[in-house]
């Protein structure tokens, strides 16, 4: 078993990402301060129509700033004083729950809808849970170790990861190797042993939804992934370790 000394008792599908390119691509992941991008906080949303729906109302505010804005007038009523402090008051009336914006969910019901429409949801994300943690022994690498995966919809025989992308679909396959989703697909199926696959959504129009299966070669690329990842650990002491490759032109 590989003894993990990174300041976590597990190795995620993200710290893994990061390993497989380097050590220093790791140390750097692990004390950066993550900031919400307009992508993420999208996505987030439409995880959450789609995998926790009754979540929704408890999670999130629509901000319907079409009055105020209309009140104050002007080129940029948003930058005013007075449309900030209105924005504070329905802050401090909504304490805990996150803002979203009436075209965020017009886009989020849109791509609800059609998701709806093309029975997406009935086949896909109606008989399992939302938001499962697994954590054991990951085998089947050259060395076993401890990990952790987070799920974004289970069920008895396969895992399902919802993707979010503005990209045409025929794109997912080249992201899916970039951003190392066959990482992910690969400890996840250490962990649970069972089938996973990609349900991937368009953010913009036309709204295309793809269903991606995992191939042998996709899922064995992962797993090399891995392997080169656990070969550069070998190069991590502490938070300022690095490594140096050598390469031929």
């Amino acid at each position: 078993m590989l003894e993990l000394r990174h300041g976590r008792d597990y190795f995620s599908p993200s710290q893994l990402k990061k390993l497989f390119v380097s050590v220093s691509s790791l140390t750097s992941y692990l004390k950066k301060k993550w900031s919400t991008t307009a992508s993420m906080t999208l996505g987030t949303l439409v995880h959450c129509l789609i995998l926790e729906p009754d979540e929704f109302s408890k999670r999130y505010i629509i901000i319907d700033d079409r009055d105020i804005c209309k009140e104050i007038g002007g080129a940029r009523p948003s930058s005013t004083k007075k449309y900030k402090d209105w924005l504070s008051a329905v802050a401090d009336d909504n304490k805990g729950k996150d803002f979203v914006s009436m075209k965020d969910m017009a886009i989020a019901n849109k791509i609800l809808r059609k998701c709806k429409a093309t029975g997406i949801i009935e086949d896909y994300f109606t008989d399992g849970q939302a938001e499962v943690t697994v954590k054991g022994v990951a085998n089947g690498y050259d060395e076993e170790f401890d990990g952790l995966c987070i799920i974004d919809y289970d069920t008895d025989f396969v895992s399902i990861d919802l993707k979010t992308t503005s990209k045409p679909l025929s794109k997912f396959k080249y992201d899916a190797n970039e951003l190392g989703y066959d990482i992910q697909a690969s400890i996840t199926n250490s962990l649970n042993n069972k089938e996973f696959i990609f349900v991937v959504v368009q953010t913009v129009e036309p709204y295309d939804i793809g269903i991606y299966t995992c191939s042998e070669f996709f899922m064995k690329r992962g797993k090399d992934k891995v392997n080169t990842a656990l070969h550069n650990y070998k190069f991590y002491e502490d938070e300022f370790s690095s490594q140096v490759f050598n390469y031929e032109l």
